[in-house]
């Protein structure tokens, strides 16, 4: 079937649901909107700044908040939708939920991110994964907090660009249900259901509650080939109240996740706006299972301490695309299929002093996460029809064709204090500390490769923060540092074990915000220096190993507007001006000092508009656009960027909601990420993943009772 005639399949489709909302609408009355306030919310209580509730005007740092309105009112079906309205984060799709991202770095896969979940990390550090929210369950999600810059300080490591922390829903006062469901006219469909209710039978959850999700999505003959995928995610939450001293929550969060792997295209089929797979084979698929026990104490008003307990268990099996590599014979190529799976135990214990004689406030805490790894590879041997221009079969060798076979056993064990003090009425100072110590064990089980061995690795990393808030105004200025270990991946792939460093990152940031009648402004101004960075150097044997041979300097200014041009009709915009540069970076051989780093736009920005007709129909319009960047590190080939459209529209009638989207109003035909690879000998592989085409979604919501 051609991408056309799955087209026109779908649209004939979604016609007749069209027809069917359209009649509705005509014939309802609508119910209102709440006001919006994600990027308004001074006032409003953060966790991620320092693991405990803190109003927002009062942090030292660039955080911005996705609020369960906001939400609620996009009824977005992937992340990035959400992610990408904030100024300074950019995540590209790559296809079916994989991802990358960017915030304050280029656009890459590396190690320079963590994601959370209610406060504590969804994966081990050092094995970090690009593709990490997939193991998120988004329809178990109320708010999201993003924070940008080094947060090391109270996060540990990985905490460099930037740390998205997504807070799950809390069980509702009274008892609810919701239904909702959604499709689009490029394959995807999602159902969902939403139920909870409180512990108490009078109609409130002071005593706790229940909250349970389940969701199915996936998408079938999308516009590329070979891009089906499905994902299922369950999710339980259970808060509870033992008296007026102890409470807490047990969360329950279970992921189970295949898709095909069509990966890139090159510079051919992307001028030719070519949607053929090279692939019929490649996978991944992912289960991931975390529970997470929490306990509060509160000894006094003055006193409080928190326990959490988490157990992860997570498994990759893959054949992926990009492990496939040529031959001298055009029509053999050769690959690999590969197990990653960890279990990790993690305990976290902090408590909060309150000081009222000096105004201020104390928080200790420590932290251990003992994770095993284990990865398994097989070699193959892959076939090419070259009629075909597809990979279209692959065996294992006759020979034992075990490829990589090891375990690791991960230990980080830390320890952190932070301070907030006041200083007069407007002032605020906020100083953190923390020291991380990593043990990896790594065993092979093969008698060739990489040695077994031991590493250990030790960081010490600070922040301190001012910051000034006076009537409707207010400003910070804060300096971090950030850090990230030897990824296992990096240490343990080659004949020999290298001698690395912890990579750091040093970064002095000042913002400030006004808010009037009708305005809310805030801005970021940073420069982050990035030390011992690790990159593949050659030898002067020949072999290439991972060394701290690198560095980089990435300078930006962060800025968000909102404007209410009346009650009904608002606007906003939110951008991004950064330029990321090599400092003493040698690659292949070749010096990049003073180079543009690869993949780095200088400006992206999204502007919206919201019209709220008579507080019964909300109309939005966006547009986002991205500049141009190099796709090198040598400077020499580049991409123009994109811009994108996108409408919405939102119906509400009784205790139901429907929508209407639009993505990509004009049908752009554009690439999420585009780079080449730099080749000493002159050759150099493009490589674009591909933006999706125009796309036309209809979806609704069903609920009642309280909120969910």
């Amino acid at each position: 079937m051609t991408y056309e005639t799955k087209l026109s399949t779908n649209f004939t489709i979604m016609k007749i649901y069209f027809r069917l909302l359209f009649i509705f609408l005509l014939t309802q009355q609508l119910k209102g909107f709440a006001q919006d306030s994600t990027y308004t919310q001074l006032d409003a209580v953060v966790v991620s700044a320092n693991k405990l509730n803190e109003l927002r005007k009062e942090v030292p740092i660039a955080i911005s908040v996705i609020s369960a309105n906001t939400i609620k009112k996009e009824n977005a079906t992937r992340i990035e939708f959400l992610v990408n309205k904030v100024s300074g984060v950019y995540m590209p799709s790559i296809g079916n939920e994989q991802h990358m991202m960017s915030i304050r770095q280029p656009i890459s896969l590396k190690g320079l991110y963590l994601y959370l979940e209610d406060g504590m990390p969804i994966r081990t550090s050092g094995l970090f994964s690009s593709n990490a929210l997939i193991e998120i369950n988004t329809g178990f999600t109320q708010r999201i907090e993003i924070m940008k810059g080094p947060a090391s300080a109270l996060y540990g490591a990985e905490a460099i660009g930037g740390v998205l922390n997504f807070l799950s829903t809390p069980s509702p006062e009274q008892k609810a249900i919701a239904i909702s469901s959604q499709l689009n006219s490029i394959g995807y469909k999602k159902i969902e259901l939403n139920y909870g209710f409180p512990n108490s039978k009078g109609g409130s959850n002071k005593k706790g509650g229940w909250v349970f999700n389940a969701n199915w999505s996936g998408q079938q003959n999308g516009p590329i080939d070979y891009s089906n995928y499905e994902k299922r995610a369950f999710s339980v939450k259970h808060d509870f109240l033992v008296n007026v001293k102890w409470k807490g929550y047990q969360t329950l969060q279970y992921i189970d996740y295949f898709s095909q792997m069509t990966g890139s295209v090159d510079s051919i089929h992307f001028f030719q706006h070519n949607f053929k797979s090279l692939q019929s084979f490649t996978y991944r698929q992912i289960y991931a299972f975390r529970f997470r026990q929490n306990l509060e104490y509160q000894w006094n008003e003055n006193s409080h301490s928190v326990f959490n307990f988490m157990y992860r268990d997570n498994t990759m099996n893959q054949n992926p695309t990009y492990s496939i590599a040529s031959t001298t014979s055009p029509v053999k190529f050769k690959g690999q299929t590969n197990s990653n799976v960890f279990n990790a135990l993690v305990v976290d214990l902090q408590h909060n002093f309150t000081l009222p004689s000096i105004h201020s406030k104390l928080i200790f805490g420590g932290s251990v996460d003992h994770t095993i790894q284990n990865l398994k590879a097989h070699y193959i041997d892959i076939i090419k029809d070259t009629s075909l221009g597809k990979y279209t079969s692959f065996t294992y060798p006759l020979k034992d064709s075990l490829l990589t076979f090891y375990e690791t056993t991960i230990t980080n064990a830390a320890l952190y204090l932070n301070v907030i003090s006041k200083f007069g009425k407007f002032i605020n100072l906020n100083l953190a500390l923390r020291y991380d110590a990593f043990d990896y064990a790594f065993h092979n089980q093969l008698n060739f490769g990489t040695p077994s061995t031991h590493n250990q690795f030790n960081q010490f990393t600070p922040k301190m923060g001012f910051t000034f808030n006076k009537n409707n105004w207010g400003a910070y200025l804060n300096y971090s540092t950030g850090f990230v270990p030897p990824q296992i991946t990096e240490i343990y792939n080659t004949i020999k074990v290298p001698f690395l460093l912890p990579q750091t990152f040093n970064n002095m940031e000042l913002g400030s915000w006004l808010r009037a009648t009708k305005l809310y402004a805030e801005f970021s101004l940073y420069k982050m220096l990035g030390e011992n960075e690790i990159i593949s150097v050659r030898q002067p044997d020949g072999v290439n190993l991972n060394q701290n041979a690198g560095s980089t300097k990435h300078i930006g200014i962060e800025y968000q507007l909102k404007y209410n041009l009346t009650k009904k009709f608002t606007i906003s915009y939110n951008g991004t001006n950064a330029k990321h540069n090599y400092l003493n970076t040698i690659i292949k051989g070749v010096d990049v000092k003073g180079n543009e780093m690869n993949a780095a736009p200088q400006f992206w920005s999204t502007l919206g508009l919201e019209w709220n007709i008579q507080n019964k129909i909300l109309l939005s319009l966006d547009w986002q656009h991205q500049d141009k960047y190099f796709m090198d590190e040598t400077n020499t080939t580049s991409y123009s960027g994109f811009n994108i459209l996108n409408y919405k529209l939102t119906y509400h009638h009784k205790r139901a909601t429907y929508w209407l989207h639009v993505l990509n109003l004009t049908d752009t035909y554009y690439s999420t990420m585009a780079t080449k690879n730099f080749s000493v000998k002159g050759n150099a592989a493009y490589s674009y993943y591909l933006g999706e085409p125009r796309s036309i979604a209809i979806g609704y919501k069903w609920s009642f009772g309280g909120n969910l």
